[in-house]
């Protein structure tokens, strides 16, 4: 039977890292957030898990409570490695969510042994091929458009954040867990896990102008489905489509929801000639966004317990 989460800073290779042991028995899972996230965002999908497998969800490096070093892919996966060493948590499935599912594939496809992946909308960068029926010069303009939008935003979230900011980002995370269903508690726990202070100022982990950029940056070089052809263990992806059209109704300019609906048709035939191809690999197509982790928490959680068992 699952126990009370416990949260502890352990010592890796080069820096500490913060994990929250949600308890349970049996084979291990270990969770990891996505980019400018926190452990915070497991609350509702590991103790489920929990009941059938002894979880752990951590804070990737530079995020949360886990302390800051330099960025690389296999900085990380030494983190990760840490935690399944001071955890016992041998040949451990490894489920992720966006940037955290991204890490659990490579893991899968450096540790054989590994008991299953699971991965969460972390399919990578999209590429140009994928915006199915859209005109290639339409989609990098708007694409460009939508990085330069993107840098502004993170041009006002960078450096010391004023108390009127820090209020405006806690009352947006409310909203957004209202609009997925998720309960408030973790979505404001997510936000405090990433505020840092400095001489009484609070400031974003990762950095959105510094770390947190050059992680974001760094995406467009890997080739997930590439990693996924290498993976010999268990291997389950989670796919999110929305079959009435909802991304119409995501934040931005109004063609975002086009360009997103394109985006993941592409993706989904992707995801299918993939499986198709790989016996060792299961999709599930799931509705919702990219926030699927806390749209279908308990279809999610359901489902990964069937396939690891």
């Amino acid at each position: 039977m699952a126990s009370s989460p416990t949260d502890a800073i352990i010592e890796g290779a080069d820096l500490p890292i913060a994990i929250r042991d949600f308890g349970g028995e049996g084979v291990g899972i270990v969770l990891i957030h996505g980019l400018s996230r926190t452990l915070a965002d497991w609350g509702v999908v590991a103790p489920i898990l929990a009941t059938r497998h002894h979880v752990v969800a951590m804070d990737v490096r530079n995020h949360g409570r886990s302390g800051d070093g330099p960025w690389s892919w296999n900085a990380a996966l030494r983190d990760v490695a840490t935690v399944m060493d001071r955890c016992g948590m041998k040949h451990s499935a490894v489920m992720g969510h966006s940037l955290g599912g991204m890490l659990a594939s490579m893991w899968g496809r450096d540790h054989q042994e590994c008991s299953g992946v699971i991965n969460l909308d972390g399919h990578g960068n999209p590429r140009a091929d994928q915006y199915v029926g859209l005109d290639p010069d339409w989609v990098a303009e708007r694409r460009a458009e939508l990085d330069a939008l993107q840098k502004q935003q993170l041009a006002a979230m960078s450096g010391p954040l004023s108390e009127a900011q820090v209020e405006a980002l806690t009352a947006q995370q409310r909203a957004i867990a209202a609009q997925v269903g998720a309960p408030v508690e973790l979505f404001v726990e997510g936000l405090q896990r990433m505020l840092q202070f400095r001489d009484g100022r609070a400031c974003l982990r990762p950095a959105p102008h510094g770390i947190g950029a050059e992680i974001y940056a760094g995406l467009d070089d890997v080739d997930m489905f590439g990693i996924y052809r290498e993976i010999r263990c268990p291997l389950l992806l989670f796919n999110a489509v929305n079959p009435e059209g909802g991304a119409s109704a995501l934040p931005g300019p109004p063609w975002i929801g086009e360009l997103m609906a394109a985006f993941r048709e592409g993706q989904t035939r992707d995801l299918a000639t993939l499986a198709a191809s790989r016996a060792n690999v299961r999709i599930e197509t799931v509705k919702g966004t990219h926030g699927l982790l806390f749209e279908q928490a308990a279809a999610i959680a359901a489902i990964t317990l069937d396939f690891l068992s």
